[in-house]
């Protein structure tokens, strides 16, 4: 299993062009297999007699996300970049072994799309922006499940939805986007996931967790077109990379605990 790390990486776009590609994935598709993956290996690994020791876990943290670009518009100079924002997360984790176990995790966050007009006198518009993130990752323990601190890196694949909020497609509509009135819309982007963490437990039925995650993905454009269709098109030049990077802490409730299970001693 500790190729799935590599090959996690290996699938990991590094350039708009593997973007492009990557992006067709069926997201739908991707939603199901997140949503029913783990109550199939809840279920099989039942049958098969071994505690999955089952888990859900709330957190809550910081989101800073890396994705500012510089561009020109009708000969005028802007850059757009994301505000640092926090979200929600919550968490269902399945032991496949003693090392290894499966995710899915659904999150929402909030990071503004930040425009600025450069120049003698800069002009910054900011756009709400709500980000809604599912995801499914493999994650692998450095100490057995008997431990009461474990660290542990995670890896997987997700899709991220992001969403401009009513009074962000109002004005961008009623006033300007970039350089013109423009219609904003939601868009999908699938992600890539690397990260790390510590899982410590201190009771039977209650844990702690703490994870750091780089979610990787195209840079969304929100149904604006990359390039102009011509003399007076509307379009938000901007493609690449953008990573969402995540910190948070949360409670870990463990559903099928053990008796003489060690505990975290503070």
């Amino acid at each position: 299993m500790a190729n799935i790390f590599v090959y996690t990486y290996a699938i990991a776009p590094k350039s708009a062009a593997d973007l492009g590609g990557v992006a067709k994935m069926n997201i739908r598709m991707l939603r199901r297999i997140v949503s029913t993956v783990p109550v199939l290996l809840l279920f099989a690994v039942n049958a098969l007699g071994v505690n999955p020791n089952p888990r859900i876990s709330i957190s809550a943290g910081g989101s800073v996300v890396k994705g500012d670009r510089t561009f020109v518009v009708d000969g005028d100079n802007f850059s757009s970049s994301f505000v640092d924002g926090g979200n929600v997360r919550v968490r269902g984790t399945l032991d496949l072994t003693k090392k290894w176990s499966l995710e899915a995790t659904y999150s929402h966050g909030r990071n503004n799309q930040r425009i600025l007009e450069l120049g003698d006198t800069p002009v910054q518009r900011d756009f709400g922006l709500r980000l809604n993130q599912v995801n499914l990752n493999f994650v692998h323990f450095f100490a057995a499940r008997k431990s009461p601190v474990r660290p542990f890196l995670t890896s997987g694949i997700g899709s991220l939805r992001f969403s401009p909020t009513s009074e962000a497609k109002a004005l961008a509509l009623s006033d300007e986007f970039i350089d013109d009135p423009t219609q904003l819309v939601s868009t999908r982007k699938l992600t890539v996931a690397f990260g790390g963490g510590i899982e410590a437990r201190f009771s039977r039925w209650l844990g702690l967790r703490f994870d750091v995650k780089d979610y990787i993905s195209a840079v969304p454009r929100f149904g604006v077109p990359q390039t102009s269709s011509g003399p007076g098109g509307i379009f938000f030049p901007v493609d690449g990379v953008l990573h969402n990077i995540e910190i948070g802490v949360g409670i870990v409730f463990f559903l099928l605990p053990k008796k003489g299970t060690k505990k975290f001693q503070w």
